[in-house]
């Protein structure tokens, strides 16, 4: 699939001075890097699948609901929403490794939180989708052994009572039959068909989840360090309160030294000069 951003795409600052002017005091704006452009749409390709997931939900509802149609029309619809969502979690999963793949920059760690949050988003969107799949799939399962049950037994009632009409009216009844069990034929096949496009959505979907995990492993290894870099941040803190402290302490017993030592020192003065008055006189 080709991309809508270009390779080699850089940003060039924006400023406000007028070019005809030589003034110096110009206000220089910076457009946002690349990959923001890539993670808003991301974003909002994950909204886009949540509220296509909305209208896939009421589709199943529909679709397991007994009709009198043949009920290919719901069957359309949710292949249409399954697939459109399936694409737009391929897409996304796409979108995150080209960000993975980024080289170092000075918001290399901003640009990993989001890359992180966002393969957390798709990872639990791509599990919503697969419970709702499987979920399906079951119920359609347990319509298709249900019905080969009803077929099963009306044939034998009608088998039984076939012996007992003459040879005309079981030619008639065959021919009658013989058409629902074409009818019971054809819901059979669609329901067989409806279950392997479930399956395959389904086997898609564990191939997304598994590419998303690296991602989300990742995520979980980085909060294990953002943690311990907060408790040696406590600790250093603590440690450097405790220091200062001391250092305090060590201030004011310095002060209260110093200030003996004054007081030693002009006593001592004054001891001299009263001596050398008392010779003197």
């Amino acid at each position: 699939m080709t991309s809508i951003f270009p390779q080699n795409r850089s940003y060039a600052p924006l400023s406000t001075e007028d070019p005809g002017s030589s003034s110096g005091g110009a206000l220089t704006i910076g457009l946002p890097p690349a990959w923001v452009d890539v993670s808003e749409e991301i974003a909002a390709n994950i909204q886009r699948a949540r509220t296509k997931m909305a209208e896939l939900a009421k589709a199943h509802a529909k679709a397991l609901m007994p009709s009198f149609g043949d009920g290919r029309e719901d069957q359309h619809m949710i292949e249409a929403l399954t697939h459109e969502i399936t694409n737009l979690l391929k897409r996304s999963e796409k979108r995150l490794r080209r960000l993975s793949a980024a080289g170092p920059s000075e918001d290399s760690n901003v640009r990993k939180n989001v890359q992180r949050s966002l393969a957390t988003d798709l990872q639990s969107l791509s599990v919503d989708l697969r419970k709702k799949q499987s979920t399906y799939l079951k119920r359609l399962r347990q319509q298709k052994e249900g019905q080969d049950g009803v077929d099963l037994e009306m044939n034998l009632k009608e088998n039984r009572s076939e012996l007992e009409v003459d040879d005309l009216s079981g030619m008639e009844f065959s021919d009658h039959q013989m058409s629902k069990l074409k009818k019971s034929e054809a819901f059979t096949a669609e329901r067989e068909k409806e279950i392997n496009q479930v399956v395959e959505s389904v086997n898609e979907l564990a191939q997304i989840m598994k590419d998303l995990s690296v991602l989300v492993i990742d995520q979980g290894t980085i909060v294990d360090r953002i943690d311990y870099n907060v408790q040696n941040v406590a600790a250093s803190v603590e440690q450097g309160f405790k220091q200062l402290q001391k250092a305090e302490r060590t201030q004011r017993k310095g002060g209260m030294v110093k200030c003996a030592t004054i007081l030693v020192i002009m006593c001592f003065i004054m001891l001299v000069l009263l001596i050398i008055k008392e010779i003197v006189l």
